[in-house]
C-alpha cells in the first residue's frame, strides 16, 4: 500500500492540537515493552515543552500498546500502519505522521536528557545551513549501566570530511528539518539496517550536518538488539551505502579507501565482531 494511503488510515491521536508544535518527536517501536515507558517519559519531560510525540506502534505483540495507553498527555499521539513495516519504513511512517517543521528521532529503548530537544533546536536556529543535528551519547546496557560514550565529530566541517569513515550521527539522536527530509526522499528500505547512514549521506547533499557536543541521550546498546545481532549485515549494508555515495556524490578517488573498513569487517567472524564492538566504539568514538 502506498505510504500516502497508509497515513490516511493511521489511528487517531488521543489529543487534538489547534496549532502545530515547534518540534515533533518520531518514535517507532515494535515489541518495546521493557523500555518504552521510560523513553516516552523522557520525551514528555523535555524542557522544550512545545512538542508532540508521535509513536508508531508497528504492530507490537507484547504490552507496548497497553503501556502507551496509560499515558495521559495530549502531546502524545499513537499511530499504527495498516501492516507491519520494515525498520526503515516504520521510521519513515513515524516521521511522515508528524506535523512540525523540525522532527526528532527517538529510540524506544533510549532515554533523552531533559535538555536534549532545547539544545538541538538552538543549534539549528544558530546555523541556517544545518539540515540535521545529532548529539553525543552515553551508552548503557540492558540494566541502564553506563558502558561508555559515543563522541562523533561535532563541527560540521569535520562531519562532512569524515562522513564516509562511519555514520557520524546516532539515529535516535537526530533532529532534522522536515523540508530537507522530504526533499531527499526520507528513510528508505534500500539499505537494510544502514538506512540511517543512507539518509545522512543524502542530507549532506542539501546542507550541513553537525553534533551537539554534550551527552544528551542515553543510548542503549543491547546484546539482544539488532545492531549487535546483525553486526555482519550492518557492515555489508554500510559498504553498499558508501559505494552508492561514492558513485553519486562526486567524491574523489582517495575517498574509496573508506570501503576497506567494512570489507575487512566482513572477513572477521561474527563472534569476534560482536566481542570487540563495544571496545571498538569506545576507542574510536569514545570520550575525548
Amino acid at each position: 500500500m502506498a505510504l500516502a494511503q497508509a497515513l490516511e488510515q493511521r489511528a487517531p491521536g488521543r489529543g487534538t492540537r489547534a496549532l502545530s508544535p515547534s518540534v515533533s518527536v518520531a518514535l517507532p517501536v515494535r515489541d518495546g515493552a521493557p523500555f518504552i515507558a521510560d523513553a516516552v517519559r523522557s520525551v514528555l519531560a523535555q524542557t522544550h515543552h512545545d512538542l508532540e510525540l508521535v509513536v508508531c506502534d508497528n504492530h507490537s505483540t507484547d504490552e507496548t500498546g497497553r503501556l502507551l495507553a496509560a499515558f495521559d498527555d495530549p502531546r502524545l499521539r499513537v499511530v499504527r500502519p495498516p501492516q507491519a513495516l520494515p525498520m526503515a519504513l516504520s521510521h519513515d511512517f513515524a516521521v511522515r505522521s508528524t506535523t512540525a517543521r523540525l522532527v526528532a528521532i527517538m529510540g524506544a529503548d533510549d532515554v533523552a536528557d531533559p535538555r536534549r530537544i532545547a539544545a538541538q533546536v538552538a543549534a539549528l536556529a544558530s546555523d541556517p545551513a544545518l539540515v540535521l543535528v545529532g548529539c553525543w551519547c552515553e551508552t548503557i546496557d540492558e540494566a541502564g549501566r553506563a558502558t561508555g560514550g559515543l563522541r562523533y565529530p561535532a563541527e560540521r566541517s569535520r562531519v562532512r570530511r569524515e562522513a564516509l569513515r562511519a555514520n557520524p550521527i546516532v539515529l535516535p539522536s537526530m533532529l532534522l528539518r522536515r523540508t530537507a527530509y522530504d526533499a531527499v526522499g526520507g528513510f528508505r528500505d534500500e539499505f537494510g539496517y544502514a538506512f540511517d547512514y543512507d539518509l545522512v549521506l543524502r542530507l549532506l547533499r542539501m546542507g550541513e550536518v553537525a553534533n551537539v557536543s554534550e551527552d544528551l541521550l542515553r543510548y542503549r546498546y543491547r546484546t539482544s538488539g539488532s545492531s549487535f545481532r546483525k553486526i555482519k549485515e550492518i557492515q555489508r549494508e554500510g559498504f553498499r551505502v558508501r559505494w552508492a555515495a561514492l558513485r553519486r556524490d562526486g567524491y574523489g578517488l582517495r575517498d574509496y579507501v573508506w570501503l576497506l573498513q567494512p570489507l575487512l569487517a566482513l572477513a572477521v567472524p561474527s563472534a569476534v565482531l560482536r566481542a570487540i564492538a563495544v571496545p571498538y566504539m569506545n576507542f574510536f568514538h569514545g570520550r575525548r
